[in-house]
């Protein structure tokens, strides 16, 4: 792939990962406040970091159908609202690049309750 996509993967890596656990969502029962756009995500923990990296063509339902993550955060004890979700909308993109920008934030960041995936 090209030194453009491998940027911004880092770009929106960076933004995952630094936007403040404030101004990030919370979780919800249904996830009212989330826009329903596509995007990646990060489920953060507030001293912990990135807990999960991912993507989605409509977040808002993504999440209200469940995750994943959620239920590994609750078997591991964590406290609702030290969790909370970072989010960069997409704009076009082909799903070969999604893909790749997904990848290659993963492999970098190393997220624990992705390395739970096969």
């Amino acid at each position: 792939m090209s030194e453009a996509l491998k940027e911004e993967a880092r770009e929106i890596l960076e933004t995952l990962s630094l936007t403040s656990f404030e101004s990030c969502y919370p979780l919800s029962r249904d996830f009212e406040t989330v826009p329903s756009n596509p995007g990646f995500y990060a489920f953060r923990h507030r001293r912990k970091g990135i807990l999960y990296i991912g993507i989605g063509n409509n977040l808002r339902r993504r999440f209200r159908n469940g995750h994943k993550a959620l239920s590994w955060a609750f078997v591991d004890r964590l406290d609702s609202d030290d969790v909370r979700i970072a989010i960069v909308e997409m704009g076009r993109r082909t799903p070969l690049e999604v893909e790749y920008l997904e990848t290659r934030m993963i492999q970098s960041a190393r997220p624990g309750y992705n390395t739970r995936m096969k």
